[in-house]
């Protein structure tokens, strides 16, 4: 694998003063941050700055080749800052868009993702509520909306970093599942009326100390679609953890529960206004989509064994030929 260039921090610093958020190039620190698979992310420090930086890659940085528009990193300042707006304090604040960069506010730092919690075998039901919360109200507050419509109706990103990488890679992988596969793929293209995160998972939450504050953010893929998408991710996160862990699988499952009840709520509260219904079969395909996307994708769960890519491969597999009753009934499958 050929890897992706690194940021240019003297470049950087430049386009931090050119934008008027630094006084001088001496003055900026910069400081690599993790995660980076599909973008450049520092922290950035200057007199009265205190930011995190992130330019996204053509190509990511993954075994396969995994090609991506960087034109993306404008889908996400602009995700960010209309996901801001509907819901005070869920994301970081945008403190600039311009050039290929994004400035975003810099989380505190006892913060961190709610990824490492999970996987540490903590499962703060208060955190899967808000979560499934502030997603119910994204999703309610941009329901059919025209202009959320228009400005997010570019799915590039989205089938290059998820349906492509995830869906269809899986589909040649898996043949004698191609039937459900592309039938999870036709229902997302045909089914777009809400703005969609693309990566609702884990790792993109952040929690403050006692799950005081919640971060959404990693908006690249965000697009106006298909709502079953992001509950599915998050929920499929959870059966990972407990394929992972199966001494805290109970845990998982009640932030499951928590997550979707959450989530029922705020959409039940927008039905007034034409409301979001998720379709219940297809929240379960895009689930199992997930699973066997982990194991047999192109960006498998760095944390599963051999043996739990084994149980998820066959619980991924079994949602998509014989699916469950509800998306939680699958936890009694891990028993």
């Amino acid at each position: 694998m050929t890897a992706a260039p690194v940021l240019d921090t003297g470049a950087l610093a430049r386009h931090l003063v050119s934008r008027g958020l630094a006084a001088s190039p001496l003055d900026v620190e910069v400081r690599e941050l993790a995660g980076g698979v599909s973008n450049d992310v520092v922290a950035v420090r200057a007199p009265g700055l205190d930011a995190v930086v992130k330019r996204a890659l053509g190509r990511l940085r993954v075994a396969e080749e995994w090609l991506a528009d960087p034109a993306r990193i404008d889908t996400e300042g602009r995700a960010l800052r209309l996901a801001g707006r509907l819901v005070p304090g869920a994301v970081p604040a945008v403190l600039d868009l311009a050039d290929g960069y994004l400035v975003i506010e810099r989380a505190p730092d006892p913060w961190r993702t709610w990824k490492q919690d999970l996987l540490a075998g903590t499962a703060q039901v208060t955190v899967a509520d808000q979560l499934g919360r502030a997603l119910g109200r994204w999703q309610t507050a941009t329901a059919r909306a025209a202009d959320v419509a228009a400005g997010f109706e570019d799915v590039t990103a989205f089938d290059q970093l998820r349906v492509d990488p995830f869906h269809r890679t899986v589909a040649r992988r898996h043949p004698d599942l191609a039937g459900p596969i592309h039938q999870t793929i036709e229902s997302m293209a045909a089914d777009r009326r809400c703005l969609v995160h693309g990566d609702y998972t884990p790792k993109n939450v952040l929690v403050g100390p006692a799950a005081t504050g919640l971060w959404v953010i990693d908006w690249e893929v965000a697009h106006f679609g298909d709502p079953t998408f992001d509950p599915a991710w998050t929920v499929g996160h959870l059966l990972l953890k407990s394929i992972h862990r199966p001494a805290s699988a109970s845990a998982y499952a009640a932030a499951a529960r928590a997550f979707l009840a959450g989530l029922d709520a705020e959409r039940l509260n927008g039905v007034a206004h034409g409301g979001v219904p998720l379709d219940a079969a297809q929240l379960i395909r895009q689930t199992g989509c997930l699973l066997l996307a982990r194991v047999d994708g192109k960006s498998p769960a760095e944390y599963l064994t051999a043996a739990g890519r084994a149980r998820t491969r066959a619980l991924g597999r079994g949602m998509l030929v014989d699916p469950p009753a509800t998306l939680t009934d699958t936890w009694e499958r891990l028993t």
